[in-house]
């Protein structure tokens, strides 16, 4: 992967991020309805959540502007959605359905995944190695 590659990905989820942020900060009902429907309904985590993807989207913002963020956010990525994936798996019942508590399952699981590989592609090219 090239730098210029890997640096357009990380825009990529930098917007992700500071999007999904900002939805959960700005209209919390429908990040809850839409995107985070465990019940019971809760405003404050909403906004909680909100405030941590935020900053996530910041974080990654800067390891797009800046090569030595890239392995260490890329990390706290890849824990936080492996973390996020467990806590997931302990409650696919309480999704909308349990089709969708798996798919958001799996889904971060794969983002904990692909963070790690991310860092690894971030930590070759920034020792001037090729990428895996």
């Amino acid at each position: 992967m090239s730098e210029r590659a890997l640096r357009g990905i990380l825009y990529f989820l930098a917007a992700y991020h500071l999007a999904t942020g900002l939805l959960a900060l700005v209209a919390p009902d429908t990040f809850f309805e839409e995107i985070g429907n465990y019940a019971p309904e809760n405003l404050h985590y909403v906004g909680d959540v909100g405030a941590f993807q935020f900053a996530a989207g910041f974080g990654l913002l800067m390891a797009a502007k800046r090569p030595s963020w890239r392995v260490p956010m890329l990390m706290v990525g890849a824990v936080w959605y492996g973390a996020h994936a467990i806590n997931h798996a302990f409650d696919i019942d309480e999704a909308r359905s349990d089709a969708r508590g798996l798919f958001d399952t799996l889904a971060l699981a794969f983002a904990a995944l692909g963070s790690v590989y991310l860092a690894r592609v971030a930590d070759r090219l920034q020792r001037g190695q090729p990428s895996p």
